[in-house]
């Protein structure tokens, strides 16, 4: 075989590893800053289905975090969420964890997050489809989707890993109070710290 025909034998394995590796909704179509975020349905882990749609419905602000209870960082962050939560509760804003990793099972999900009483729920992503279409690829990994489902923000929570730490940057507060007030985010994407999210093998 003459070395143009090896380098497109190589390409050919190359995108076939890429296309395994990350799926189509990794390729094409995920969703961007910027642009509407398609609905989805999931169950928490009560057993009750949770809809963009509805929350959107209700005219709230969402932010999603993806969420593991076996990495510390997550866990580091429930109770700033929580905060997060009750600072902006009667503003119209919804904090919703979202569990996507595949080495946790829903039985286990349901289970940490109980004896964690979280005071929002914890989405079950069977499959990591929501985690695909996002990109997310931490946790924690946050994403705010404004009432009209349009993406203004995705990273993370603030710059620090563990609270107290001197210097706080409060990304997302930053961002919820530019889209409440009607305002552009000036800083809509930072990078995402902790544990990555396990995909399951294709």
């Amino acid at each position: 075989m003459n070395y143009r025909g090896l380098v497109s034998l190589a390409l050919t394995f190359l995108f076939a590893a890429a296309w395994t590796t990350f799926g189509p909704d990794r390729l094409l179509g995920a969703a961007q800053i910027g642009q509407k975020v398609p609905d989805f349905r999931l169950p928490d882990t009560s057993g009750r289905m949770n809809s963009l749609g509805e929350y959107l419905a209700a005219g709230k602000v969402v932010v999603l975090d993806f969420w593991s209870f076996k990495c510390s960082v997550s866990l580091a962050y429930n109770d700033r969420l929580a905060a997060l939560q009750e600072k902006y509760r009667y503003r119209g804003v919804v904090v919703v964890a979202v569990a996507s990793n595949a080495n946790e099972s829903a039985a286990e999900v349901e289970r940490n997050a109980g004896h964690l009483s979280l005071p929002f729920p914890v989405l079950l992503d069977k499959g990591g489809a929501l985690a695909e279409q996002l990109q997310a690829t931490h946790t924690p990994h946050l994403f705010v989707i404004d009432r009209d489902g349009i993406l203004r923000y995705r990273g993370t929570l603030d710059n620090n890993k563990q609270p107290g730490e001197s210097g706080r940057i409060a990304y997302v507060e930053d961002a919820l109070e530019s889209i409440l007030a009607g305002r552009p985010v000036v800083q809509p994407e930072t990078r995402p710290i902790g544990c990555s999210i396990k995909r399951k093998a294709f």
